[in-house]
Order: C-alpha cells, then sequence, then structure tokens
C-alpha cells in the first residue's frame, strides 16, 4: 500500500493540531482560510487514515500533587512483554511506553507523588517481568 500524501491542507491542520489538539473545526477553518465543511472533511480523513491517531491534553502534574516524572528504561524477557503491554494499559501513572533499539529496549515515562514512591513502584513491580539492567532517570524539565 503507497504511502497517503498529504496535501498544504492537510500538512497546516497537522500543525495547527499539534500545538492545539482542542481546535474546533470552525477554529481551524478560520486559521486556515477553508469552509467548515473542507476542514471536516479532512480531518476525518486524516484520523481515517490513522495519521492522526488520536488527541491527548498536555497535563501540568505538578499542578495535581504528582511532583515527580521519571524515564525508567530497562530490558526484559520477551515472553514478558505482552504482559507488561496489558499492565501498562491499565495502569494511569505510566504515561509512556516506548521500545527502541540501544542497549536498553523498554522505556516507560511514569509520574508519581515524589520520586521515592515511584522508585518503590519500580522496585516491587518490575521483577514481575523478570527486567533487567534497570535505568533510572528524573525528567527535570519538559521544553516541548
Amino acid at each position: 500500500m503507497r504511502p497517503f500524501r498529504i496535501d498544504k491542507l492537510d500538512a497546516k491542520i497537522i500543525d495547527l493540531l499539534e500545538e492545539d489538539c482542542s481546535l474546533t473545526y470552525n477554529e481551524v477553518a478560520s486559521k486556515t482560510g477553508k469552509s467548515l465543511w473542507t476542514v471536516r472533511d479532512r480531518m476525518i480523513l486524516l484520523k481515517e487514515r490513522g495519521i492522526i491517531k488520536s488527541c491527548r491534553a498536555q497535563i501540568d502534574y505538578n499542578k495535581l500533587g504528582l511532583k515527580c516524572k521519571a524515564i525508567i528504561s530497562f530490558n526484559m524477557a520477551p515472553e514478558k512483554v505482552d504482559d507488561f503491554i496489558a499492565l501498562v494499559k491499565k495502569d494511569k501513572r505510566i504515561k509512556k511506553f516506548f521500545i527502541t533499539t540501544g542497549s536498553r529496549r523498554f522505556h516507560i515515562q511514569i509520574v508519581g507523588e515524589d520520586c521515592s514512591e515511584i522508585r518503590k513502584y519500580a522496585l516491587n513491580m518490575l521483577p514481575q517481568f523478570n527486567v533487567d539492567d534497570v535505568d533510572f532517570e528524573v525528567i527535570l524539565d519538559e521544553l516541548l
């Protein structure tokens, strides 16, 4: 299947939604100079094609009393990956899960009231999945 080619309008819609995914069809239409119906149809097509996968709020967890954000990187036994993914989907503390190349293949972004809480959680949860080579890094700031 050939990749879907976007045009200038699609690109502008994507840029606007990356900046603020709460924009309405009317607001996007106003910012692009196109009609409401043109913008609506394009946004629906971008969603149907899987180009726009979701729209998520950017939360200031600090204001919710969750003062620590961390990335935990590790490796795990291949037979445990599906079980771990099921846990990640249910656990509200885990905000992102990445699988990458490199010396540590799995990475979670997690939030907690403080870093010791996250550390205790990881020490209790991760051994169930035969993890090794664990690295814990605190996120100091998010710039983008």
